[in-house]
């Protein structure tokens, strides 16, 4: 029976893999598996008379069940209820995953270790699919710099696959970490991985928020590394900070030798983020996506004012922001999403359904980030499972970034990894209530 939890927890973490099936948006065929998958999953453990009660009486389940029923609610306030079904769809999909993920997770030896071990292998998969191309590299190397589709790997675009690939660093240190014997080929090894993943997210898909999101976890991973040697006397994660480092420095320098190569130097990453110092400065010259975001966020929050209960209806923002981004619209290009989940969020359900899900968010990982925290700020000395801590804040502190910046609740590739720890975190609380 162990083996079917571990498979079960496989089936729903390879979710980003699903081909698209002729599908115009990838997605699509996601949530379809992910429905087809609850459904299995559950009439499985219900055919097995699997003891549900603690499950369902858990916290995040119940907080869960609560998003999805205000959501509901918003069906009633929405533009277009048939979108509104849609979207609840999904979300009765999510909540059926952690309820069901809640199931697996439970009954694991070591289940964090397993998850990090999925992921990081899935993360290899991921790069091996990304940089296939390469193997012709006389026919790719002039769409190196283009943000081309074919080094999308399993996601539907180049932000997607970006923060795809860096949600997975955490878990790799994590697996890494978790070895039995660190030797040099492990540093060289890691050092690889790092280097592709930078390369791939800011060279490859020259993804803007991916960029400041890997290049700021160097002072972090730094800091942290330093701090735990002085406290432990023991180097393993002192040296993968210094080859992830190194990594992502090596992947600047090697951008800007290829540009200067190939004669694109106008695309560098460089160039990238010189837009960002623009919009610091105050600069007119920002570029027209940072324009639309900013116009985005303000429509958003002007939505949220006028309706602050129930919203404009699950799914129903991408309607309703026709009509708020009606000055700014050229020929067939809508604002989809606001690219900011929680604002999204507020104006379709309200701020009764924004507060649920940050209430989620908060319950699942306040413990977590506390003692790491603590860990790292104070005298305290290191638990046991200061590696696990470290891993989970950094995966939120990238999901923070990631979901400000664009919208990972409706991107199965990336929301899974979010589902599975959240489980996770639940599954903690509910075998040890004390935290220990």
């Amino acid at each position: 029976m162990n083996l079917i939890f571990r498979i079960n927890v496989i089936l729903y973490l390879i979710v980003g893999a699903i081909p698209n099936l002729e599908a115009i948006d990838k997605v699509s065929t996601q949530w379809l598996y992910l429905n087809v998958l609850n459904t299995i999953s559950l009439l499985f453990y219900l055919y097995k008379d699997y003891p549900l009660k603690d499950v369902l009486k858990n916290r995040g389940t119940i907080l869960f069940f609560s998003f999805f029923l205000w959501s509901l609610i918003s069906l009633f306030f929405a533009i277009n209820r048939i979108e509104s079904i849609v979207v609840l769809s999904q979300i009765l999909a999510i909540v059926i995953a952690f309820f069901v993920l809640m199931i697996c997770i439970r009954e694991i030896e070591r289940p964090f270790k397993f998850i990090s071990n999925v992921i990081s292998i899935f993360l290899i998969l991921e790069l091996t699919k990304i940089y296939f191309p390469f193997s012709e590299f006389e026919i790719v190397k002039s769409k190196i710099f283009s943000r081309s589709g074919i080094f999308l790997g399993f996601a539907a675009n180049v932000n997607i696959t970006a923060f795809s690939i860096i949600y997975k660093i955490p878990f790799f240190i994590y697996s890494i970490l978790q070895l039995n014997k660190f030797k040099f080929l492990t540093t060289i090894i890691s050092f690889i991985v790092f280097f592709l993943i930078a390369f791939a997210a800011g060279t490859l898909n020259s993804t803007r928020g991916a960029i400041l999101t890997y290049s700021s976890l160097v002072p972090v991973l730094i800091t942290i590394g330093i701090v735990t040697y002085f406290k432990s006397k023991k180097y393993r994660l002192f040296t993968i900070t210094i080859m992830y480092s190194i990594a992502v420095l090596f992947s600047f320098s090697f951008n800007k030798y290829l540009s200067n190569s190939i004669g694109t130097s106008d695309r560098s990453i460089t160039n990238r983020i010189s837009s960002l110092n623009a919009l610091l400065d105050d600069d007119k010259n920002v570029d027209e996506s940072i324009n639309q975001r900013q116009n985005f966020y303000s429509q958003a929050f002007n939505t949220i004012i006028k309706n602050p209960i129930f919203g404009v209806g699950i799914g129903n923002w991408k309607i309703k922001s026709v009509d708020t981004n009606k000055e700014n619209i050229i020929g067939y290009i809508v604002p989809y999403h606001v690219h900011n989940d929680y604002l999204e969020i507020g104006t379709e359900i309200g701020l009764v359904g924004l507060a649920i899900y940050l209430a989620i968010l908060f319950f699942a990982f306040k413990e977590t980030i506390l003692n790491f925290l603590k860990m790292i700020f104070t005298k305290a000395k290191l638990e046991e499972n200061y590696f696990e801590y470290i891993s989970i804040a950094l995966f939120f502190y990238i999901y923070i970034i990631d979901s400000n910046l664009n919208f990972p609740f409706h991107r199965p590739i990336v929301l899974i990894n979010l589902v599975v720890l959240i489980s996770y975190l639940n599954r903690v609380k509910i075998e040890y209530p004390n935290g220990k």
